[in-house]
């Protein structure tokens, strides 16, 4: 049985997929929802009590860690957790610290939004111990493609190094869109000639929205400022590097890796 804790914009749509998958799903959420199909618990303990696999989809590194505090008494040796959001190796390996020796962890945040959860079409960063790996794999497959990135740790690196160049990328297309409005240039034929330079598939992605008004929320801005915070440079403290033993001290100017 599958744990799945966490049902907002990106949560609903995963957890409901399991269901469509033919797994038996039992899922917890602060206001209480659920998919069709699953099971509803009323607590993140309950919802983990018979669960081989928890996965958790929520806001930020403190939602996580609390959500899995409370879930403690509900998990039994064997379990696996697979950890989805977007809180930077850090907590991850504090999550490490906080779960009992014989619970497996893996972090497998994603890159896409709704639609794409919807679809089963993410991109699912993983990081773990190879046998933990092996366990959810499967699982995973039915969000998206799975890219292994390495051991304990290096899926939350590898999301939020990505998430560190894909924001300020975006920022910057959206920022020279209303700069060249404002100067009397036409969007349409901006987007035009930026979508034969490398911008281009940024390009493609934020048209439709240029050319028929933003659509629904798909990644709010309090996200992403999650998101460069968790990428902002370190402040001179010793890091281990994600997925190894090793020890190191980032260098100045480098956005924090680990």
């Amino acid at each position: 049985m599958i744990a799945f804790l966490g049902l907002g914009r990106m949560g609903a749509p995963m957890a409901g997929r399991l269901v469509a998958a033919g797994y038996r799903v039992t899922v917890w959420n602060r206001t209480p929802r659920a998919p069709e199909g699953a099971t509803v618990a009323g607590s993140p303990a309950a919802a983990a009590a018979e669960a081989e696999l928890v996965i958790t989809m929520l806001s930020d590194p403190e939602a996580v860690r609390r959500v899995l505090t409370e879930a403690l008494p509900g998990l039994r040796p064997g379990t696996l957790v697979v950890e989805m959001s977007t809180i930077g190796p850090e907590a991850v390996a504090g999550l490490r610290e906080l779960l009992p020796a014989k619970v497996g962890l893996v972090d497998a945040p994603v890159l896409g939004s709704v639609e794409p959860a919807r679809d089963g079409t993410l991109t699912v960063l993983a990081g773990g111990a190879p046998e933990d790996l092996a366990r959810c794999r499967e699982v995973l497959e039915v969000f998206g493609r799975v890219r292994e990135a390495g051991g304990p740790g290096a899926g939350a690196a590898l999301k939020v190094a990505v998430m560190s160049a894909l924001v300020p990328a975006q920022v910057l297309l959206a920022e020279t869109l209303a700069r060249a409005e404002a100067g009397g240039v036409d969007a349409g034929a901006l987007l035009d000639v930026l979508g034969g330079t490398p911008l281009g598939g940024l390009v493609e992605r934020v048209r439709p929205a240029v050319e028929n008004g933003p659509p629904g929320t798909r990644y709010a801005l309090g996200l992403a400022a999650k998101d460069l915070t968790l990428a902002s440079p370190g402040r001179g403290r010793s890091r281990r590097r994600p997925g190894t033993g090793c020890w190191r001290r980032p260098r100045p100017g480098w956005a924090a890796r680990t």
